[in-house]
């Protein structure tokens, strides 16, 4: 089991969790009890009630850890494409939460100087580094092209429109690329993982997919929501099926 995003929740979310899904105060109390079962807290995070109240306003949203709400937001947008497996869920999850504060992810980083490090500078840092390095250094490229695409089309499409930059295309490329060659390596570094990554290297437009088609309809990234710019990107960058529903939601 690839635990990590949900071995980091608080106190606090599971006490969410037990107000939110127990009708009573007795109902609350063992359902507090049964988080701490991994595989009984698996199947209460399936509860759609959870995902709903997650999204409210405040306080509710500012009850939960950050590790909370992208597990069940994650959840959520895999679950509408079918591949909602909870390890699956919870590397995603995770990475998202590391993600969420990082102002240098847009150039994933700076040296001396002021230079930018872009993710072809990275792309040609793997040809110096062996073993665990590498291996590291290919999940973050995976991580930062996933997490990109995922919540943040609009800022790539537009950029490649005006600025003739990467389309979204090339950051699915590196992605799954990434990915697959991290999965051959993860048995040696964390076996755990291997099978999660492999599905990452498999269904990596198929995720960024979902996760753009939930992010629209829920997170308000982009507030114009059903402008021309956005539905044309949608209509370019989707699959049918994931089109429709982010017209209908």
């Amino acid at each position: 089991m690839y635990y990590r995003t949900r071995s980091r929740f608080s106190k606090s979310d599971f006490e969410f969790i037990a107000q939110t899904l127990g009708k009573t105060s007795e109902e609350r109390s063992a359902l507090l009890r049964l988080t701490d079962d991994p595989y009984t807290l698996q199947e209460l995070l399936h509860e759609e009630r959870l995902f709903e109240r997650s999204m409210t306003a405040p306080p509710a949203f500012l009850a939960i850890s950050p590790h909370l709400f992208f597990y069940l937001f994650v959840h959520r947008a895999l679950e509408q494409k079918g591949i909602a497996d909870d390890d699956l869920v919870d590397y995603v999850a995770g990475f998202c939460v590391e993600f969420r504060l990082n102002g240098s992810l847009w150039h994933l980083g700076t040296v001396s100087g002021g230079k930018t490090i872009y993710l072809v500078d990275l792309l040609g840092l793997l040809e110096s580094l062996d073993g665990s390095l590498r291996y590291f250094l290919r999940l973050h490229i995976g991580n930062v092209a996933l997490f990109l695409t995922g919540f943040f089309p609009d800022f790539i499409y537009q950029r490649s429109k005006r600025k003739a930059a990467p389309p979204i295309e090339y950051y699915e490329s590196i992605g799954r690329m990434q990915y697959e060659s991290a999965a051959t390596q993860s048995l040696a570094y964390d076996e755990d993982a291997a099978p999660v990554l492999q599905t990452l290297a498999d269904r990596f437009v198929d995720i960024r997919s979902a996760m753009n088609v939930c992010s629209d309809a829920r997170l308000h990234l982009n507030s114009r929501k059903h402008s021309v710019e956005v539905i044309e990107r949608q209509a370019s960058t989707l699959d049918e099926e994931s089109f429709r529903r982010s017209i209908d939601s």
